[in-house]
């Protein structure tokens, strides 16, 4: 079985924009936090954007993206829409109270949260809005014993390919590194296969 469903006949529609005041107040005190460290709001993007879902439907997803690499994001978007790789959800991570675990366990796809690295004192590259997470189920977070979310752990195989999983080798790996985004999958001390951060930061 194959990472992939048979691409959209339909082009790919993507925009970014200034993050719009109604969205503003859903990420206000949630994903946003009035601290220094986090990125102001003119430093971040909205972004809309065409996802194939695991129906084969086309849908409409939305992230939160560092300004500087909303084009980047856009044009990853733009990739996995016309390979056919499907995503189950792309919601702001607002939707799920900014907790990432829970964002996860509903295998959403998300950008933006001003959050640290679990378990550590370090800001994520998330909290900075420069990494994406896609397919959280099919692409768990592996430490150790660990494996979140729970789910996952249906897709450690990573031999046994099954739509919406990022495999190395695989077209979706190669987009990423042609695209110039480095994959949680090649880590070490963990594998963050869900887990896509922008390389040129």
């Amino acid at each position: 079985m194959s990472a992939l469903l048979s691409p959209p006949r339909r082009r790919f529609v993507g925009h970014a924009q200034p993050v719009p005041p109604t969205v503003r107040a859903r990420m206000e005190g949630c994903s946003w936090k009035d601290e220094p460290a986090c990125p102001r709001f003119d430093e971040l993007r909205y972004l809309e954007v065409d996802h194939l879902g695991f129906d084969g439907a086309v849908r409409r997803g939305e992230l939160v993206v560092a300004a500087v690499v909303a084009p980047a994001a856009l044009a990853l978007m733009r990739r996995l829409f016309e390979l056919g790789f499907p995503i189950r959800s792309l919601r702001l991570v607002d939707d799920f109270g900014a907790d990432d675990d829970a964002s996860m366990a509903a295998d959403n796809g998300s950008a933006f949260n001003y959050r640290l690295v679990a378990g550590t004192q370090v800001l994520s590259m998330h909290g900075r809005g420069l990494a994406i997470d896609l397919n959280p189920v099919e692409n768990p977070w592996v430490v150790g014993e660990r494996v979140v979310p729970a789910a996952g752990t249906a897709y450690l195989d990573r031999t046994d390919v099954r739509p919406g999983m990022i495999v190395r080798p695989g077209p979706v790996v190669a987009a990423l590194r042609e695209l110039d985004w480095e994959w949680g999958g090649d880590w070490r001390h963990a594998r963050d296969y869900h887990h896509v951060v922008w390389a040129r930061r």
